[in-house]
């Protein structure tokens, strides 16, 4: 009776994980759009001398550095930590900070300061836009958050491929959803808190990548069924 217990469990652990692996992946709540049409970069000057800086087609996490480079370096580097170093190497993914004339010799320094704990920063855009030009952007994100008097921001904003702003309707957590809190939204990611960053924002920028990938099979397999139906008509 024992062997018999022992090979059912063998047995079934196996597919048990497997369907739940299966419900799981697919089941999921979609990063939430909270605001459509995000302003696009124009007329801007990026450090890294890229000609192609844009929000379209790529998954962008947006800051603003604004006039403060060097107050905002701990900013950076919890960014760089907690999220660049996660996702840096997916397609599509870039870091986009803008920064007001005059600031070169800092952002330079920055640089350094992040390529101490990455191995590279292909994905780390600092684009030097001025002042008007930061605030088109900034008030086009529609967020109830502020810039202070650098235009400089402790929070970072997730943009998709579309350019839509990306978040949560709902950001109360278990304890308030117990006490029914009234309800708030999630705009943007707090920069010096590492538990939003490696929480929150992590999971939802995973969740981000894995709608996207499944449109990509959705529409792969779509491309199939097509070039099925084209050879049975020939």
């Amino acid at each position: 009776m024992k062997k018999k217990i022992t090979l059912g469990v063998l047995f079934l652990l196996p597919v048990t994980i497997v369907l739940i692996l299966l419900f799981t992946s697919h089941n999921y709540t979609p990063l939430q759009v909270i605001h459509t049409n995000v302003p696009e970069l124009v007329n801007y000057e990026s450090i890294e001398k890229k000609d192609s800086i844009q929000f379209k087609d790529e998954i962008t996490i947006l800051g603003f550095l604004g006039g403060n480079v060097k107050d905002r370096k701990i900013n950076v580097l919890n960014l760089n930590q907690k999220i660049y170093k996660r996702f840096s190497g997916f397609k599509r993914f870039q870091v986009v900070m803008l920064v007001t004339p005059g600031q070169e010799k800092e952002i330079e320094d920055l640089k350094y300061e992040i390529s101490r704990f990455s191995d590279e920063l292909k994905a780390w855009n600092f684009v030097v836009v001025d002042k008007e030009e930061l605030e088109r952007i900034f008030y086009g994100l529609e967020s109830p958050l502020v810039l202070d008097g650098y235009s400089s921001s402790d929070y970072v904003y997730i943009i998709d491929k579309d350019k839509n702003l990306r978040g949560r309707f709902d950001d109360r957590s278990t304890v308030e959803l117990r006490e029914e809190a009234k309800p708030y939204m999630l705009y943007g990611y707090d920069t010096t808190m590492i538990s939003e960053l490696s929480g929150k924002m992590t999971d939802d920028i995973r969740i981000l990548f894995e709608e996207y990938r499944g449109k990509s099979r959705k529409e792969q397999s779509q491309e199939r069924r097509e070039e099925i139906i084209e050879v049975d008509k020939k």
